[in-house]
């Protein structure tokens, strides 16, 4: 249950003062009574585990995976001795750490929430794209219940999105603005990637000519 959802399902005052973080929590109260409200917000930190656990495994190895194309980001591929993207880890937690630091929690969450909605919103429609374009993939992980349950993802999701941008449109637009500048970053390094190869194979042949020309000069 997003955040949005639960506010709607609550009266605006008990949601909207500051300090209100355990947003879950008063919307159970509401919703099932004191008790209930105490069981939402334990399944909600129970939740929270895996969603922790989540983002430990993707953003490292997305950043990991740019490392392995981009030679500037070589240093985030290196990896531990059990096979662990060492260097990735230690940025990401140095980012989170620096965002909470300085920000408060409730600001931080807002800040990324419209990004990783984006994302993952994005993510779940490439693979019914896949699906139509291209049927005849590999796919050792099919997801389950195909095509109903992403379709439903994206739904709710798009309901999210919508809701913060109505909402909270200064963090979306900021969230909005990291993204493109990480994908222009990304554009740069790529290019500079993919033209090192070209100047080298081009310097490689420009050597061989002049090799022949100096050796058929030398020869009687």
């Amino acid at each position: 249950m997003s955040r949005s959802t639960r506010c709607s399902c609550t009266p605006r005052r008990s949601t909207s003062s500051p300090g209100q973080l355990d947003v879950a929590r008063i919307s159970g109260s509401y919703i099932f009574g004191e008790f209930g409200g105490r069981i939402v917000g334990a399944m909600i930190c129970i939740g929270l585990i895996s969603s922790i656990s989540a983002m430990m495994w993707i953003g490292p190895r997305v950043m990991m995976t740019m490392g392995e194309d981009i030679p500037a980001l070589r240093l985030f591929a290196r990896r531990s001795t059990s096979g662990a993207p060492a260097y990735a880890i230690l940025f990401q937690l140095a980012v989170a750490s620096l965002m909470l630091f300085t920000r408060s929690f409730e600001a931080v969450l807002d800040f990324i929430q419209f990004a990783l909605l984006f994302c993952s919103f994005f993510t779940v429609l490439g693979v019914i794209k896949l699906r139509i374009t291209h049927p005849d993939l590999p796919r050792p992980y099919r997801a389950w219940g195909y095509p109903v349950t992403p379709v439903v993802f994206l739904l709710v999701t798009g309901f999210m999105m919508y809701y913060l941008l109505t909402e909270r449109p200064l963090q979306s637009l900021l969230g909005t603005l990291i993204m493109i500048s990480g994908l222009l970053i990304y554009a740069v390094f790529r290019k500079r990637a993919d033209q090192g190869p070209a100047t080298a194979s081009l310097g490689s042949r420009m050597n061989d000519a002049a090799f022949r020309s100096e050796w058929r000069r030398l020869l009687p």
